[in-house]
């Protein structure tokens, strides 16, 4: 028995115990000289009337008319049964033949009363049901959208990685036993974490800062790495891989010229649980391959979605260009 059927039970068997309490105890129908046993009748076919027209009305009436929708022709009928199982009562049951009116006027509200209470509890419990429906496709979706993301980001800095050791190890370089060290911790990070909505936050600033070391290395003579970092306190969580598609991107777009050395700065504050990050290259499109441009600005969309499922309202993302540099700056209140 699901939630939904255990609260339906538990509601409608207080419903019928006060209703049943309220009519037949402290509010009597008043029949004269009627005896006990005849009186009992009257009490139990009067009820096997109300729950017989509440229950056709909660099992069919209900679910049938608001799966099609059609809410007025549902209030006729229902409005319609209602009048004749008050007639059933008054004509059957208590033979009222010559004051059908009085009867009517009578007992037509307590007929009446279980049967719209009930169909009222029966609508609520829908409602909550088909929000519930909504908010779990909604999450699913949302986990979907997440899962097809890091699917897109993590081959995206794993095969560059994997490129970078293949160029190093043609030149037999005495580096590649570290570049191999340094990938394999990034490689478990990746495994493990990239799949939970958050990670600690230690755990992922350890993760940049291995992707980091593993770049001086690769860019020896290409890049001056600047890294800064001020953290108040690790006890924070964050959405795994969210800063790194960004260090990469100024990675891959850095340009230099006249042997000159491009500095790529990269500053991380994490105070009173917000994050302040931001990311600067020298960028300069005329020295940058389109097609690899073209899938920066795809990298960069999939991940303001991916900010956006996670940090909705809850962070700001501005990206600029100043004399020649592109900067990006990102505050998220983390968990």
């Amino acid at each position: 028995m699901d939630n939904k059927t255990i609260i339906k039970v538990i509601i409608h068997s207080l419903f019928w115990i006060s209703y049943i309490i309220v009519l037949f105890v402290f509010a009597p129908l008043c029949y004269d000289d009627l005896n006990v046993n005849t009186y009992s009748k009257i009490e139990i076919s009067f009820l096997f009337i109300v729950a017989s027209i509440t229950y056709l009305n909660d099992q069919l009436l209900l679910p049938y008319f608001f799966k099609k929708k059609s809410y007025i022709l549902y209030t006729l009928i229902a409005f319609g049964l209602i009048l004749l199982a008050t007639f059933l009562y008054c004509y059957y049951v208590l033979g009222c033949v010559d004051s059908l009116l009085a009867c009517y006027s009578d007992d037509l509200w307590i007929i009446a009363l279980p049967f719209v209470l009930l169909s009222f509890i029966w609508v609520v419990l829908e409602f909550s049901k088909k929000q519930n429906e909504l908010d779990k496709a909604h999450s699913d979706k949302i986990e979907s959208e997440l899962k097809f993301l890091k699917a897109q980001i993590n081959p995206h800095v794993l095969f560059n990685s994997l490129n970078t050791i293949y160029a190093k190890s043609v030149k037999e370089n005495d580096e590649i036993a570290e570049l191999i060290l340094i990938l394999s911790e990034n490689l478990k990070y990746i495994l493990n974490q990239s799949n939970d909505t958050f990670v600690d936050l230690e755990k992922e600033i350890t993760f940049i800062e291995n992707y980091l070391e593993f770049q001086k290395l690769r860019t020896q003579g290409i890049n001056n790495i600047i890294y800064n970092k001020e953290v108040d306190s690790y006890n924070h969580s964050i959405a795994p891989l969210i800063l790194i598609d960004f260090i990469e991107n100024a990675f891959k777009h850095s340009t230099y010229k006249d042997d000159e050395l491009s500095d790529i700065t990269i500053n991380l504050s994490i105070k009173d649980g917000k994050i302040h990050f931001t990311c600067m290259n020298e960028f300069h499109l005329a020295n940058t391959h389109q097609e690899n441009y073209e899938t920066s600005q795809i990298g960069l969309k999939n991940l303001k979605q991916r900010l956006e499922l996670i940090y909705k309202n809850k962070y700001a993302l501005n990206f600029n260009k100043d004399n020649g540099v592109f900067i990006v700056d990102l505050k998220i209140d983390l968990e």
